[in-house]
Formats: structure tokens, sequence, C-alpha cells
């Protein structure tokens, strides 16, 4: 093992790398104590290590910019807490303490910050002057019928029941209601981003 550049074997799968890359992690620093002799070799030149093929090419993604700490999130589904859960796991396996206990304390949840602000069509102007990733949906919604003022007076019908002439009103011509019509709203997401809390400071 002179040669600084090792292959791993996951179950059939391999991945190339460093041993300096490794030596991030005390578990691999250990192991390539014991592969020195070369004993653990196999036949195709690899070294074989039992654990999951996928997630551990997040494990090696790490080691190689050990400065900053993954972000698993897109716009459409948020954050991939199954993935994190995994890559948590893994982490603890592989010793990789500043790793686990970030994904442990769910820190990647400061990364993103989500804003929802809902307008009416004739209120929305321009969603480009929104800063930040942005996701724009229009959506039609009923708006229910409401009891008018019979003088054009109040607002809230409550208000026309504590007003005699209004109630009179009512009284002789009935509840007057409004007629129901649809409203457009824009419901416009934004998205922050956290650079700082990506940023690995475990000594």
């Amino acid at each position: 093992m002179a040669d600084n550049h090792i292959i791993l074997d996951f179950s059939g799968r391999k991945f190339r790398t460093s041993k300096s890359v490794l030596s991030v992690s005390p578990y691999f620093e250990s192991l390539l104590t014991r592969w020195e002799d070369c004993a653990d070799l196999q036949a195709d030149g690899s070294y074989y290590v039992d654990a999951d093929a996928d997630t551990f090419e997040h494990i090696l993604n790490f080691m190689r910019r050990p400065s900053r700490f993954p972000l698993y999130w897109n716009k459409k589904d948020g954050f991939d807490y199954a993935l994190y859960c995994r890559v948590e796991a893994e982490a603890d396996y592989f010793i990789l303490e500043g790793l686990r206990d970030w994904i442990r304390q769910a820190k990647y949840l400061q990364a993103v910050l989500t804003c929802l602000h809902k307008y009416s069509a004739k209120d929305y102007k321009d969603y480009h002057r929104f800063d930040g990733d942005v996701i724009v949906e229009k959506y039609v919604v009923r708006k229910a019928a409401v009891v008018l003022c019979p003088l054009g007076i109040h607002g809230d019908y409550r208000d026309c029941r504590r007003d005699k002439m209004c109630s009179k009103s009512i009284e002789a011509n009935g509840l007057q209601m409004s007629v129901p019509e649809d409203e457009l709203l824009v419901a416009v997401t934004s998205f922050y981003f956290n650079n700082a809390i990506l940023v690995n400071n475990t000594p």
C-alpha cells in the first residue's frame, strides 16, 4: 500500500479514493494500518467494506470536503429525512462524530428558511420583486355568501342586529345575501439559505 490511492469494494460497487481522504475517519485510519500488510487485499486489488454503497457515497463525499456539512433538500420534496437518517447511522459507524452529531441535532433544518405569503390577484404585482428563490402558485377560491347590511352602513351583520333601523329593515324585508364569487389568490413561497450552518467548525 505504498501508493496513496486505494479501491474499496462495497458489495461489488467500487470506490477509488486516497488514504488521506479515508484518514478523516478514525475507523478507516485504523483499517489502513491493518491493511498495510495487504493480507485483506482482494484479487482485483480492492478492499472489502461491509456497508451500504449508496449511503457510503455521501460519507465519502463528506470526507473529501469535511469543511462543509451536506444539504439534502430540494424545492419539490423539502428535506430528505430518510437519507439524513442513513447518513447519520453510517457516520456513527465510521466514527465521524461531527457529522453524526450535526445530523442528530437536526442542524440542517436551519439551513433553509421557508416563508409563505398570500395575496389577492389585484394586490399582487410582480413576483420578481421578491428576494431569494421563490415558487409562485395561483388558486381560485370561492368566497362564501355573506349577509349584507340592508342600509349599506355596516360591514358586519352583528352590527346590523344592534342597530334599530337595520333590524327593522331585516324584519320587514328579510336577509339580503351577497352573491358568491370566485377570487384569484396568489401564493408566493420564498426560500432563504443559511450557508453558515453548513460550515463544519468541529475541531
